[in-house]
Protein backbone atom coordinates (compact mmCIF):
# COMPACT_ATOMS: atom_id res chain seq x y z
CA UNK A 1 0.00 0.00 0.00
CA UNK A 2 1.19 3.75 -0.96
CA UNK A 3 0.47 4.90 2.37
CA UNK A 4 2.04 8.42 1.68
CA UNK A 5 -0.64 8.84 -1.17
CA UNK A 6 -3.13 7.05 1.08
CA UNK A 7 -2.87 9.88 3.62
CA UNK A 8 -3.07 12.67 0.73
CA UNK A 9 -6.12 11.26 -0.50
CA UNK A 10 -7.29 11.07 2.99
CA UNK A 11 -6.89 14.96 3.76
CA UNK A 12 -8.28 15.95 0.19
CA UNK A 13 -11.45 13.86 0.98
CA UNK A 14 -12.22 15.50 4.63
CA UNK A 15 -11.33 19.01 3.00
CA UNK A 16 -13.95 18.37 0.27
CA UNK A 17 -16.24 16.65 2.29
CA UNK A 18 -16.19 19.62 5.39
CA UNK A 19 -19.94 20.66 4.83
CA UNK A 20 -20.87 16.77 5.97
CA UNK A 21 -18.28 16.07 8.57
CA UNK A 22 -16.70 19.47 10.19
CA UNK A 23 -12.91 19.19 9.13
CA UNK A 24 -11.72 20.57 12.57
CA UNK A 25 -13.87 16.81 13.92
CA UNK A 26 -12.20 15.27 11.55
CA UNK A 27 -8.65 16.21 11.04
CA UNK A 28 -8.60 16.28 15.44
CA UNK A 29 -9.86 12.72 15.53
CA UNK A 30 -7.60 10.89 12.73
CA UNK A 31 -4.19 13.18 14.60
CA UNK A 32 -5.27 11.57 17.61
CA UNK A 33 -5.97 7.96 16.06
CA UNK A 34 -2.82 8.18 14.56
CA UNK A 35 -0.21 9.75 17.41
CA UNK A 36 -2.08 6.62 19.57
CA UNK A 37 -2.23 4.02 17.08
CA UNK A 38 -4.70 2.08 19.29
CA UNK A 39 -7.72 4.06 21.04
CA UNK A 40 -10.59 2.72 22.20
CA UNK A 41 -14.18 3.84 20.92
CA UNK A 42 -14.21 6.07 24.38
CA UNK A 43 -10.96 7.55 23.23
CA UNK A 44 -12.52 8.45 19.76
CA UNK A 45 -15.00 10.30 21.68
CA UNK A 46 -12.74 12.48 23.47
CA UNK A 47 -11.62 13.83 19.95
CA UNK A 48 -15.02 14.11 18.23
CA UNK A 49 -18.81 13.94 18.79
CA UNK A 50 -19.83 10.38 18.99
CA UNK A 51 -22.38 10.69 16.18
CA UNK A 52 -19.58 12.08 13.80
CA UNK A 53 -16.96 8.75 14.49
CA UNK A 54 -18.50 6.40 12.26
CA UNK A 55 -18.96 9.50 9.11
CA UNK A 56 -14.95 10.85 9.77
CA UNK A 57 -13.93 6.95 9.64
CA UNK A 58 -16.31 6.34 6.40
CA UNK A 59 -14.34 9.48 4.78
CA UNK A 60 -11.18 8.19 5.02
CA UNK A 61 -12.15 4.52 3.93
CA UNK A 62 -13.41 5.66 0.77
CA UNK A 63 -10.63 7.86 0.18
CA UNK A 64 -8.23 5.07 0.86
CA UNK A 65 -9.78 1.80 -0.21
CA UNK A 66 -12.85 2.81 -2.25
CA UNK A 67 -16.81 2.82 -1.15
CA UNK A 68 -17.14 -0.36 1.03
CA UNK A 69 -15.69 -1.85 4.06
CA UNK A 70 -12.54 -1.64 5.49
CA UNK A 71 -10.25 -4.21 4.20
CA UNK A 72 -8.83 -7.12 6.34
CA UNK A 73 -5.32 -7.12 4.44
CA UNK A 74 -3.73 -3.89 4.38
CA UNK A 75 -6.62 -1.64 5.89
CA UNK A 76 -5.39 1.48 7.33
CA UNK A 77 -7.12 0.62 10.51
CA UNK A 78 -8.46 -3.10 12.23
CA UNK A 79 -10.54 -3.69 15.32
CA UNK A 80 -8.86 -6.10 17.70
CA UNK A 81 -10.57 -8.55 19.95
CA UNK A 82 -11.14 -6.12 22.69
CA UNK A 83 -13.39 -3.64 19.76
CA UNK A 84 -10.52 -1.59 20.15
CA UNK A 85 -9.53 0.62 16.83
CA UNK A 86 -5.52 -0.25 15.59
CA UNK A 87 -4.23 1.96 13.34
CA UNK A 88 -1.66 0.74 10.38
CA UNK A 89 1.59 1.81 11.68
CA UNK A 90 2.36 3.28 7.87
CA UNK A 91 -0.72 5.09 7.57
CA UNK A 92 -0.13 6.94 10.77
CA UNK A 93 3.63 7.68 9.89
CA UNK A 94 2.17 8.98 6.34
CA UNK A 95 -0.82 10.83 7.71
CA UNK A 96 1.46 12.90 10.71
CA UNK A 97 4.08 13.66 7.73
CA UNK A 98 1.11 14.90 5.70
CA UNK A 99 -0.95 16.93 8.31
CA UNK A 100 2.84 18.63 9.08
CA UNK A 101 2.76 20.36 5.89
CA UNK A 102 -1.14 21.64 6.70
CA UNK A 103 0.86 23.21 9.82
CA UNK A 104 2.31 27.09 9.74
CA UNK A 105 5.78 27.48 9.67
CA UNK A 106 7.27 28.90 13.02
CA UNK A 107 8.01 32.50 13.17
CA UNK A 108 5.99 33.18 9.49
CA UNK A 109 3.09 35.22 10.53
CA UNK A 110 3.46 38.83 9.88
CA UNK A 111 6.03 38.02 6.79
CA UNK A 112 5.91 39.08 3.70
Amino acid sequence: MDWPAAAYRARRQIRARGRLVPERHALALIDAFAAQGTVTAAGLRDHAPAELIGPVLALVTTAIHGIGRVPAVNGWYRRDDDGAFVIDPGFAVAWTAARACDAPLPGAAGMG
